[in-house]
């Protein structure tokens, strides 16, 4: 009976608890999401916050302070000749280890039109008894003709006229055609003459943002690799750099590429529609110029490279069918030749100020100097026998090739 009474006591408790929950509305809970003041979703929202469209950068824009990579085609090298070149350093003399540096830097130029020149400083006795001279350039750069040149410098003496060099090489800039130039200066920075930092400064207010300066310092002078690191610092981009650190091919690369390809800081461009004009005309190429490079030879004196006045009238002939009537890619090579009297060294110097001369004779005409190859031959290709006067006063001149 108990039993009984127990079970519909648990039957009635159960049914009260069941109608008492159906009676109850659920309960709701709140979304605690809520969007921020500066756009974003923050803490209890599901949804991925969305970037604004003005923080968007469009790839046809570049930031501003980002960097492009811009060509360099115009470069001078400056080799240090002087006297303390003869120290020896890492068991090798210095000249040694800067004609090496120029040598490899050489190695490692890019394959495209570059136009270039090399200038030592130091005295140095014979045909070139200045304290600074273009031993190469500036010319349209040629690989094999740049390497020759730098073995004309065989030789170290004389003070240390760095200050000079640059502003030398500054005015060799005028000649260039390309907006960007790099000036390389290869030295121990042992100066005694002129103030180098200075003539840094000077060369760079002269060019602005188009010009960047690199040193390479031969040894280990505390004075010297301070001197060189003013030096490039004064031109504003560029930068300095041992022999020590120079050793590793990978480093001389990378040198290599930095100097012919440069940073640049982008600056966002207006797009520019391109206007319709009307194609110009197809020029004939200029059929006269191969007879005009072959009668243009110009003679010279013994141990001169002067031009005289009775071979202007072909020289000016050259000049105005190149710039009249040539098409502007036409490229011609200069050659300059000796006679057989004095060294090898001393002919091969002279042959390639005999034809720096007739180089600067045509761009002084209104050539192109990239329309210009130099090249000096030496003794190495004479047109008569040397065993004779007459054949001798042949030999001394400068002649002309069409290459392009």
């Amino acid at each position: 009976m108990i039993k009984n009474w127990l079970k519909v006591f648990f039957f009635i408790m159960i049914s009260i608890m069941l109608v008492s929950c159906a009676g109850k509305e659920p309960q709701r809970h709140s979304d605690t999401s809520r969007l921020s003041d500066s756009g974003t979703y923050v803490s209890g929202s599901s949804r991925v916050p969305q970037t604004p469209e003005s923080y968007v950068l469009s790839p046809e824009q570049p930031e501003m302070g980002e960097y492009m990579r811009v060509q360099v085609n115009d470069f001078i090298v400056i080799l240090d000749a002087s006297g303390s070149k003869y120290l020896p350093y890492s068991g090798q003399v210095k000249l040694k280890i800067a004609k090496d540096i120029v040598r490899r830097l050489n190695q490692h130029t890019p394959d495209r039109r570059l136009f270039g020149g090399l200038r030592r400083y130091g005295f140095e006795a014979g045909a070139w008894s200045e304290k600074t001279a273009l031993i190469y350039g500036m010319t349209e750069y040629y690989r094999p003709a740049f390497a020759n040149s730098i073995e004309i410098v065989r030789w170290a003496g004389g003070k240390s006229p760095l200050a000079l060099a640059i502003d030398k090489a500054s005015d060799d800039f005028q000649l260039a055609e390309g907006h960007y130039l790099a000036l390389v200066v290869v030295s121990d920075g042992n100066i005694y003459q002129g103030d180098p930092v200075e003539a840094a400064k000077r060369i760079k207010q002269r060019y602005g943002d188009r010009i960047c300066i690199y040193t390479a310092l031969v040894g280990d002078l505390p004075f010297g690799k301070d001197v060189l690191e003013r030096v490039a610092k004064a031109g504003e981009c560029g930068y300095a750099i041992t022999s020590d650190a120079l050793v590793p091919e990978k480093t001389m690369r990378d040198w290599a590429d930095d100097i012919f390809h440069r940073g640049q800081k982008a600056k966002p461009r207006e797009p520019v529609r391109p206007i319709p004009r009307p194609r110009p005309p197809r020029r004939e190429p200029c059929a006269d110029l191969d007879e005009a490079l072959r009668l243009g030879r110009v003679q010279f004196d013994l141990n001169k490279w002067n031009i005289k006045p009775e071979y202007y009238a072909g020289l000016d002939r050259i000049a105005s069918l190149l710039v009249d009537e040539c098409p502007p890619d036409t490229t011609i090579r200069i050659q300059g030749h000796t006679c057989n009297i004095w060294t090898e060294k001393y002919n091969m110097k002279l042959s390639h100020m005999r034809a720096t001369e007739v180089m600067k004779y045509l761009v002084k005409m209104g050539v192109r100097p990239r329309q210009l190859v130099v090249e000096g031959a030496g003794l190495s290709a004479p047109r008569a026998s040397n065993k004779t006067e007459e054949g001798r006063v042949e030999n001394r001149r400068a002649e002309f090739k069409r290459i392009r």
